[in-house]
């Protein structure tokens, strides 16, 4: 029976811990670069969630949360859209969670396309009507992105590359989604700027925890 070379295991160890910590410091810059500029990105805004988890809190991701920038380190503290599901899964799925788990905090992270599809209206009377309140958080890019990447794959150069027009991807003039939170008594605000989204996020979990339900609009962008 043949034992690993404790030096070479260490070696390796070593390399690999090495890479993980450049990884993390490039992720962390990426992020941060983001925290200055005049749109908010997806980085930006995935490290500010992160920001406000604890051990209370769960999070349901459809789409756009980047683990990369939230540390998920809880057990049963993040579900994603399997591979099942399509557009719509988000919210659904994150007021079955608060209905298992009523102590918990729930966060909703989603697209404003993947909103349309998870019947907003309908998963906010459920929220008030059954004290299920949520804090839904809007990754607002104004479009459909996968389709829009979709047709860039498929169609590299074509009419819609060339005019700038990505047909029926585009989710222009977006509507107010933080006004939706007034239909049910429930806490709601648009963000446009980086600076304005770490209190904005403790403004809607305050809610959130007095039992009201609240919708973060968070306009912004993959790349800024």
């Amino acid at each position: 029976r043949r034992h690993a070379d404790p030096r070479a295991v260490a070696r390796r160890r070593e390399r690999v811990a090495a890479e993980l910590g450049r990884r993390h410091a490039a992720w962390e810059k990426a992020a941060l670069d983001q925290a200055s500029a005049s749109t908010i990105g997806f980085a930006w805004a995935s490290r500010c969630i992160g920001e406000v988890l604890d051990e209370a809190t769960v999070v349901v991701n459809e789409y756009p949360l980047d683990r990369r920038f939230a540390a998920l380190t809880q057990p049963g503290g993040y579900l994603a859209s399997p591979h099942s599901g399509g557009l719509g899964f988000g919210l659904g799925a994150a007021l079955g969670v608060k209905l298992a788990r009523p102590e918990a905090t729930v966060i909703a992270t989603v697209g404003d396309g993947a909103y349309f599809f998870g019947e907003p209206l309908s998963c906010l009377f459920v929220q008030r009507a059954h004290t299920l309140p949520i804090l839904t958080v809007i990754f607002n890019n104004e479009q459909w992105e996968a389709v829009k990447f979709g047709a860039l794959t498929v169609h590299a150069a074509g009419v819609a590359k060339t005019r700038g027009r990505f047909p029926l991807s585009e989710l222009r003039p977006s509507p107010r989604f933080e006004e939706m939170a007034r239909t049910v008594d429930g806490y709601g605000e648009r963000v446009e700027s980086p600076g304005e989204l770490p209190a904005a996020l403790k403004r809607g979990l305050a809610a959130v925890r007095e039992g009201r339900p609240a919708i973060l609009n968070v306009l912004c962008q993959r790349a800024v």
